[in-house]
């Protein structure tokens, strides 16, 4: 090991820790009742859950695999050091969109009057980015601020 090597460990311990969304189920999910939003490199869906997971896709209308592991790794990096990486604005997003849900779902209930879910069952998010072609002509810093572009977006207030 280098002796200048930087240590990333004491930067990881103030990021979130997302889980990987790993089931079709569970990507069908967001797709379905998740928050959409698309841009030139990618497209963002969010939907607020009980904990923190992300799912990272690249098809194969992206290209072979390495354009597709390329695709994939370039969102990694834009999800760690962008607006997702940092905890305080996930839990504020997090936050509105379930606020915004049960919203929608009590108006919904009133008219049937049924019962509204709870916000405690909503004190996470999923997030799933979707590379885009275009994702092959872009840098890292690109694919960042276009992800920072789209989020902010959703909740321009929330900075």
């Amino acid at each position: 090991m280098r002796q200048n090597a930087p240590d990333f460990r004491e930067e990881t311990e103030s990021k979130m820790r997302w889980r990987s969304l790993t089931k079709q189920s569970q990507f069908q999910k967001v797709y379905r009742e998740g928050v959409k939003r698309i841009g030139r490199l990618l497209v963002v869906y969010l939907l607020p859950a009980n904990e923190y997971a992300r799912g990272i896709v690249a098809s194969r209308k992206v290209g072979g695999a390495v354009q597709r592991n390329r695709g994939k790794r370039l969102l990694r990096e834009a999800m760690i050091a962008g607006l997702p990486g940092r905890p305080e604005w996930v839990q504020a997003v997090s936050a509105g969109l379930a606020a915004r849900t049960l919203r929608q779902d009590s108006e919904q209930h009133h008219d049937t009057g049924g019962d509204a879910p709870d916000q405690d069952d909503t004190a996470g998010l999923w997030m799933v980015l979707v590379a885009r072609r275009k994702i092959l002509e872009a840098g890292a810093q690109d694919v960042r601020t276009e992800l920072d572009s789209l989020l902010r977006d959703l909740f321009p207030e929330e900075d």
